[in-house]
Formats: structure tokens, sequence, C-alpha cells
């Protein structure tokens, strides 16, 4: 345990006579207990894990839902559909932005 009984994935705030623990981002709890989501899952409002989007993936301790990537090759994943979608012929995926953008940069 951390400060106080916080858990060590947790921030504790001080409040007047007593303290709150939060989980720190990518973890889920209410802070005397915190975990990191599994594989495939993303953290919601700091309480849940969800399943990344079909055929989305993720590595373990994701932070939010753009840590969930398409596999396929140039796919991106849209993030009003929440789906999988292509780039079109001329562009690629910007890994990092979760876009398409043009092969000619």
């Amino acid at each position: 345990m951390g400060i106080y009984n916080c858990h060590p994935q947790a921030d504790c705030i001080n409040t007047p006579g007593s303290y709150n623990c939060t989980c720190k981002p990518g973890y889920i709890g209410d802070g005397l207990e915190c975990s990191p989501c599994i594989e495939n899952e993303y953290p919601f409002n700091e309480t849940s894990c969800l399943p990344c989007p079909d055929n989305s993936i993720s590595r373990n301790g994701s932070m939010s839902i753009t840590d969930c990537k398409c596999p396929s090759f140039n796919h991106y994943l849209n993030n009003q559909t929440l789906t999988c979608l292509p780039c079109e012929y001329g562009y690629k995926v910007d890994e990092i932005l979760n876009v398409c953008q043009s092969n000619f940069l």
C-alpha cells in the first residue's frame, strides 16, 4: 500500500481531516485497489474496462480507446463509427494520430 491506504498506482488527495484515493490514468478501481485493463480492453470512467471495438486490439495497460489499434495493414479506427476502415489509395495510416495522411506530404 502507498500513502495512507491508497494503492501504489493511485494518487492520494488530502481533504480536511481525511483523504481520497484515485487510481492513476490507465488503471481502474476505487483507489484502494487499482488494476490495469487487460489486453484488448481500455479503461472507461476509471471504474471499468471495455473491450476494444471489433477488429481492433490493444496491449495490457492501455490508457484510453485511442490505444485500440487496427491490426490490418493501412487501416485506422474511425472514432465516429468505432470500426476499422482502410485508408484510401495514396494515403497511409499515421499510427500516432490514428488518421490517414497523404503519402505525398
